[in-house]
């Protein structure tokens, strides 16, 4: 009777314990008046631009005091960041075709010039593919292309990807290339792995294995099976349905939406499958 009384209080008090531990939010919002949001990196710094300009201040600041910023008039409008590496920042413009590299306070470290590439081709999009390398897709020959930045050597390339690429996201492992019907998985050797028919996506992003696009005005998730075919999964985000998106980042199981001048900041709710 005395071990039965015993277990029953140690369950009570478990149990109250348990419904009195404060919950983790799965939404917060953040006011953010910007012309493009590019994401969060791993220290929950936001990055953002404002007349070309690229910011980076800790999310919890609500202003520009003190933020770290990277500007040069010479190269043209920013087409895109890659922040995969907080150590080692990617800058895209395409029509200087430069890609620049800065380090964690945002100053400049190496400028790539890809025009001086031999030989002579036309770059639509442009991100980190690991040490020392670049992912490259060749508007001219309608390829991927894997590239050493220090030799300025391409390592590999894809075949001929016939369809027009309107989007474009990686890690190091994998690229995803956006098109009008589909989206193409390619690996670090530039060999493609997979293929998911899918017309109209207007955004996508990929981090921890898992793929987020846009399409048809809701979001949809796609991850790997074993023989690295992508599968339609559940949504791990309780995400509105008549949720605006301008643009969204995926880092962490966060999932970050960009509109109306706020970042949405949805966090992975861990009871769904």
């Amino acid at each position: 009777m005395k071990l039965f009384l015993t277990l029953f209080l140690c369950c009570f008090f478990f149990a109250f314990a348990k419904a009195q531990s404060p919950q983790i939010p799965t939404y917060i919002e953040l006011p953010l008046g910007v012309d493009q949001f590019y994401g969060v990196d791993d220290f929950n710094n936001l990055y953002y631009g404002k007349k070309n300009v690229i910011y980076k201040r800790p999310m919890h600041v609500n202003s520009n005091t003190g933020a770290q910023q990277f500007y040069d008039v010479q190269l043209g409008d920013l087409t895109s960041v890659d922040l995969i590496n907080p150590l080692r920042i990617l800058l895209f413009y395409k029509d200087t075709q430069t890609v620049v590299l800065l380090d964690n306070r945002l100053n400049e470290s190496l400028r790539i010039s890809l025009s001086e590439l031999q030989p002579y081709r036309y770059f639509e999009h442009s991100s980190l593919a690991g040490e020392r390398r670049l992912w490259l897709y060749n508007q001219d020959q309608q390829r991927l292309e894997l590239v050493d930045y220090v030799q300025n050597k391409l390592i590999v390339s894809s075949p001929i990807i016939k369809d027009k690429v309107s989007h474009f996201t990686s890690d190091y492992n994998y690229c995803f290339l956006i098109t009008d019907e589909s989206v193409l998985v390619f690996n670090s050797y530039a060999s493609r792995t997979s293929k998911l028919d899918r017309a109209g996506i207007q955004l996508a992003d990929y981090d921890f294995e898992q793929l987020v696009v846009w399409q048809d005005d809701q979001l949809k998730s796609y991850a790997f099976t074993s023989e690295y075919q992508l599968e339609s999964i559940s949504n791990s985000w309780d995400v509105p349905e008549q949720v605006t998106t301008e643009s969204f980042y995926l880092k962490n199981g966060k999932l970050y939406i960009y509109a109306l001048n706020r970042v949405s900041v949805f966090t992975a709710n861990q009871n769904k499958n």
